[in-house]
């Protein structure tokens, strides 16, 4: 018990030390008797490092433990900002060439403003701590100053998607990640009145707009609506202004898709803008094949249809993977780690089976959606009633999570997880959390 040989031990008594003469039975032993001695030099080391328990870890030292990404500090009205850096933190061909990134370029303002967000994305890359953005959010006021808008010395709300947007692109002009998002169209604008008057020309765009009117109830009425516009211009036969349509149909995919939903508009009675409430339903997986032009559609509805086949057929991987039990005999780090590598096997044979399928098309390296569809990635809401206020949050899906039912809430320095279900309550239709902005990523890449 005490781990003290026999050869080392004194024992002491009242009276004195007791000696191997002494018979034990003769003593009337009534106090305590005390053991002396130096343990062996066998004995068993003190352990290095004291066993920690989940339970026991503070915030901050749980997240080294976990999966969970880090939150970024509001410094006043800035929840705009953190919800859109958290999407685009999340877009790895964006976060990956980033990486990448050194000074150059003749635009040094723009360069040095791409380089703190490059270190600020580093931190997070992390995950062990809240970050506080203030060198980051110094930078983006001044290269765009109507983000530094103040109101009785404090800083103004302002728009996510504004902020998504510049600072995309700042992004592409140093990265060289159009490609990435562009969209392109051919346009047909015909005049009402002479329909016989028809030009057709060529736009680009980077993200598509979700118009909402009186009964548009879905995203796929709101895009469609964006894609048809009535203008009034002058003709040179009537010699007259009169009314022209103006009909896009799409000629590129993007691999990331950006859809806005335009709920923010001038209200003029009250000088101010306002927000557009309608519940507007989204889904989570989006096919444009009746958006496409004739020139690619028939391609694309091949490729969506190829694709598809291939993801049924690793369905079991993901179901068994699903199914595994946990080694017991691992700690959660090394657990992680585990999953992690299965989930990287998955996605590659997934990919390998795509190009197998598919071999015109370099799944690892092409910036166009082979395909029609889309799969959600993110959403950035709003809630509240006006731009000029309310509070802003990202959704993320966790890329850890083969089927989707995990998605990230980004509020600010807080970050939980939810499921699927609550993205589905992000329509609208209130003041709640309202659907502002989507980004979709091509079904397989």
């Amino acid at each position: 018990m005490t781990l003290i040989p026999p050869e080392r031990q004194k024992i002491l008594i009242k009276g004195g030390k007791l000696t191997d003469e002494v018979i034990v039975s003769t003593l009337n032993l009534k106090s305590p008797v005390m053991v002396l001695g130096t343990p062996d030099k066998n004995l068993p080391s003190k352990p290095v490092e004291k066993q920690v328990f989940l339970e026991d870890l503070n915030k901050n030292q749980l997240v080294k433990v976990s999966n969970e990404p880090s939150g970024l500090t509001n410094l006043g009205n800035t929840c705009y900002l953190n919800s859109s850096l958290q999407t685009i933190f999340h877009i790895d061909d964006v976060n990956n060439r980033l990486k990448d990134y050194t000074f150059g370029g003749a635009n040094q303002a723009n360069s040095a403003f791409v380089l703190s967000l490059k270190s600020m994305f580093q931190q997070m890359s992390k995950k062990q701590e809240v970050i506080t953005p203030s060198t980051f959010l110094s930078l983006f006021r001044r290269s765009y100053p109507q983000f530094a808008e103040q109101q009785n010395g404090i800083y103004k709300q302002q728009d996510a998607e504004e902020a998504f947007s510049q600072i995309l692109s700042s992004l592409r002009s140093e990265l060289k990640i159009d490609d990435v998002f562009k969209i392109t169209f051919n346009t047909k604008t015909q005049c009402l009145a002479i329909p016989e008057d028809v030009t057709e020309g060529f736009e680009e765009a980077y993200k598509l707009n979700c118009h909402i009117g009186l009964k548009t109830n879905f995203l796929r009425d709101g895009l469609l609506a964006g894609l048809k516009e009535t203008i009034e211009k002058h003709n040179s036969t009537l010699n007259a202004d009169t009314e022209y349509e103006t009909t896009k149909t799409i000629t590129r995919l993007p691999k990331y898709l950006t859809v806005h939903f335009i709920r923010f508009f001038w209200k003029r009675d009250i000088n101010k803008k306002s927000k557009i409430l309608r519940k507007v339903q989204f889904p989570f997986e989006l096919d444009l094949a009746e958006m496409l032009d004739v020139s690619i559609k028939a391609d694309k509805v091949s490729n969506r249809d190829t694709i598809r086949k291939v993801e049924k057929d690793n369905l079991d991987m993901i179901r068994d993977f699903k199914k595994t039990k946990n080694d017991t005999s691992l700690t959660p780090l090394e657990q992680q780690e585990e999953d992690e590598m299965k989930i990287t096997s998955i996605k590659s044979k997934f990919k390998d089976d795509l190009n197998s399928a598919l071999p015109n098309v370099d799944f690892n390296t092409t910036t166009e959606n082979p395909s029609s569809v889309y799969e959600l990635n993110a959403v950035i809401t709003h809630a509240g009633s006006s731009a000029d206020g309310g509070h802003y949050k990202a959704y993320v899906k966790d890329p850890t999570d083969l089927d989707g039912e995990r998605w990230w809430l980004f509020n600010d320095d807080k970050v939980s997880s939810v499921n699927k279900e609550k993205i589905e309550t992000l329509a609208g239709g209130g003041e709640s959390d309202s659907a502002l902005l989507l980004i979709y990523k091509g079904l397989g890449l």
